[in-house]
């Protein structure tokens, strides 16, 4: 005797079976749409997220509700979405056991593995307007520029302290260069207010801040910016090396510098996108 399989509908209310990976397909879905807005500082609507991840409106409904509602998401008047403050609260959780010179570390290392040169990593001092070292990776070359960590430099001569000084709040900066004494530590030393600030113009204009033996007779360095999410500088890149080395090869190890500050501040949540 042959049995009929017998299938029962779902009474009203209770919830369809759903495929195995269907878990875990939403997951990845909503892990796009994070990162998506994550790059986009005006949000972005739902026709766009459903453009940009080629993912019908419908399915991205169903994932964006619940985000808002946990507070991950935040939909504005006009219709667009942008992170809310669950998102930036999980984010800042992760970047606090991350700190600066781990999150830059890869960078230094391809930064000291392309040019041949020393990579350093380097801030404001939290306690005088000075530059200081705060992680490095040697170049290879056995005639190298290698300071110690916690070496402290000039902001008005050297690439990394004028690079500082050029992005810093324009009352500070205009403080700094009244009240600082401009000593010179070589004939190449700007110790001139007029020439120091046409230095600052020029590196806020080039995105890029070159010292050529104006601290030491000999040593160079070559600094680029790193931005946070907000835009405003958090470090700077350098390479650092002889200056008859850097002085040859200044327009590819700029570019190379430049471009690894670039890619340290997209880590940091710097750049995001134009809205569309």
């Amino acid at each position: 005797m042959r049995i009929a399989a017998i299938t029962r509908e779902p009474s009203p209310g209770q919830a369809r079976p759903r495929s195995r990976d269907a878990g875990p397909r939403a997951l990845g879905r909503a892990l796009e749409v994070l990162e998506s807005l994550a790059r986009r500082r005006d949000g972005a609507t739902l026709s766009g997220l459903s453009q940009r991840l080629g993912s019908p409106k419908s399915s991205l409904l169903y994932l964006l509700r619940p985000m808002a509602r946990l507070g991950y998401l935040v939909r504005s008047a006009d219709g667009r979405y942008q992170l809310g403050p669950a998102a930036f609260t999980l984010a800042m959780a992760a970047l606090s056991n991350r700190e600066l010179p781990q999150l830059a570390r890869p960078f230094l290392e391809d930064l000291a593995e392309k040019s041949g040169e020393t990579a350093l990593l380097a801030t404001m001092a939290s306690d005088e307007p000075v530059a200081v070292y705060i992680d490095k990776v040697d170049g290879r070359d056995p005639i190298r520029y290698t300071p110690p960590l916690g070496l402290r430099r000039p902001l008005y001569c050297s690439a990394i302290g004028k690079l500082l000084l050029a992005h810093l709040p324009p009352t500070r900066r205009q403080e700094y260069l009244r009240t600082t004494k401009l000593r010179a530590f070589t004939a190449q030393t700007p110790v001139t207010r007029s020439a120091l600030r046409r230095a600052i113009e020029e590196i806020r204009a080039a995105g890029v801040s070159i010292s050529m033996d104006e601290i030491a007779e000999g040593a160079a360095g070559i600094a680029a910016p790193v931005f946070d999410r907000r835009g405003e500088l958090l470090a700077g890149l350098v390479v650092g090396g002889p200056s008859k080395r850097l002085a040859a090869d200044q327009e590819r190890l700029g570019a190379l510098v430049v471009e690894r500050a670039r890619e340290l501040s997209r880590v940091m949540g710097f750049g995001a996108e134009p809205a569309s």
